[in-house]
Formats: C-alpha cells, structure tokens, sequence
C-alpha cells in the first residue's frame, strides 16, 4: 500500500506552491506529522470537489498507513466527500503550515459517530514557519479592544479582522490613529463576543489611514501579538475556525 501511495504522481502533487524541502515522504515521519494534528485537536480543512469541510484528525495507524477524520457539519457535503478522488488537506497547527493530498476517503463509524477514513498521503507538507490565516470579524456585533494609553487614558476601538499573528483595529479616534509602528499597548483587553476576553500585549506594525465613501478619514492599525499563550491561541483557533466557518456557509453553492 505504501509503495503504491508513493509512486502515485498524482495523489503525490503539492496541495499548493510548496517546495518539495518542506515534504515529508517516509510514512512514519507522515504519521508523526498527522499525530501532532491529532493530539493538538487541530482544525482541519478538507477541500474536494469545490465543496470544503471543517475536520479534525481522529486517529492514525501506521501499520496499515490509514488515518480517520470528522465529518463535517452539512449533510451535504458528508455525502459528497467519498465520490471525490483528491482531497486537500490544509491546517495551521501553533502557526506551522502543513498541507498534503489524499486519494478517496470511505465513510466510517469512529466512537459511534460519522467519519473518514483515508490512506496517508505521499507527501505531507510541513512548513516550520509562522504563516497564519486571517478572517474578517462581524461587523453587526463587532468585536473590540479596550486598552490605555501610555498617560493612563482609555481607548476602545474595534477589530476589523483576526489571526493567530494578530489583528488589525479600526477607529476613527485621531489620537488612536497618530501611534506608531512599534508602539506597544500593554493589557489590551482584546473581546470576542460570546467566546471572551483575552488580555493581551499588541505591538502596532502597520499603520495606516484612509477614507470613506463619505470622506470621513478612518485609522486602520495593524498589530502583532506580542506573546500569545497556548489558551489563547487555542481560543483563538476555535473563533477563527467558526468565523471562517458561518463565511463559507454564507457562500452560494452552484
């Protein structure tokens, strides 16, 4: 089964424009790869046939180079996965880029429940460097960031969009907007609606200004995270993962 997986050209091309330095082609240096995944409880996107679901990685047996994962939430897109030959495999577990392809899943049954089960990729994609995806935030139920200023005054301003490198907030405060890049904002209270509060450091790295239709001038301030602690990047990995989730739901389906 291994050989034939490896000597499939097909199933073996790059889930994207990744270089063949950052492929893992030995099955146990995949199965450790796909175990990190499983142990983390990282999200998962699975790509196939122009339809996407979120997953997660349920088990990995290296002896017969298989491994399980969830189905997805749309009965819809349950049913279609198995008829697709390719499927595309993309996470960003602690901000490592890992991608790999997979020929066709069988629908299986893992702790009484509905899931996939797939052969272990050729190639597995693994970038050890920070590469993080961003999702815009609501804009009917905005979320926000509540600081102070260096003087002690109180600033609140709204998040524009989020990733696990940081955000970018939005104001149309003058004072807010003349901070510069390398500035740091110290216990910024960073809220995410029904999710919580995460208290964090932000350090601004872009900023920049524009307007609107109507001319009003806005500030939009990119910023990095200055420390991100395992909770927090776990919390944020669920928001981003449900934000990007209602968006695909939003999108027509031909």
């Amino acid at each position: 089964m291994i050989a034939d997986l490896l000597n499939d050209a097909d199933i073996a091309a790059p889930a994207s424009d990744l270089h063949l330095d950052f492929a893992q082609q030995h099955p146990l240096q995949i199965a450790v790869c796909l175990r990190k995944l499983l142990s983390g409880r990282d999200f998962v996107t699975v790509e196939f046939g122009g339809r996407q679901i979120i997953s997660q990685v349920l088990d990995v047996n290296s002896r017969t180079a298989r491994f399980v994962f969830d189905a997805g939430s749309v009965a819809g897109d349950n049913h279609a996965l198995p008829a697709s030959q390719r499927l595309v495999f993309r996470s960003l577990p602690g901000g490592i880029r890992t991608e790999f392809v997979t020929a066709a899943a069988e629908p299986a049954v893992f702790e009484g429940r509905l899931a996939f089960e797939a052969p272990f990729p050729a190639l597995l994609y693994y970038v050890q460097r920070r590469e993080f995806f961003r999702v815009q935030t609501p804009l009917l139920e905005p979320y926000r960031a509540i600081g102070r200023y260096a003087d002690g005054d109180a600033f609140k301003v709204e998040l524009q969009d989020l990733s696990l490198g940081g955000v970018a907030l939005r104001t149309t405060d003058v004072r807010f907007g003349e901070l510069e890049a390398g500035c740091v904002l110290r216990d910024v209270d960073v809220q995410l609606g029904e999710h919580g509060t995460l208290r964090l450091d932000l350090e601004i790295v872009a900023p920049r200004h524009l307007f609107s239709a109507s001319g009003e001038r806005r500030f939009v301030m990119g910023c990095k995270f200055v420390a991100l602690p395992g909770t927090a990047e776990r919390m944020l990995q669920r928001v981003i993962t449900q934000l990007e989730t209602r968006r695909q739901a939003l999108v027509p389906r031909d």
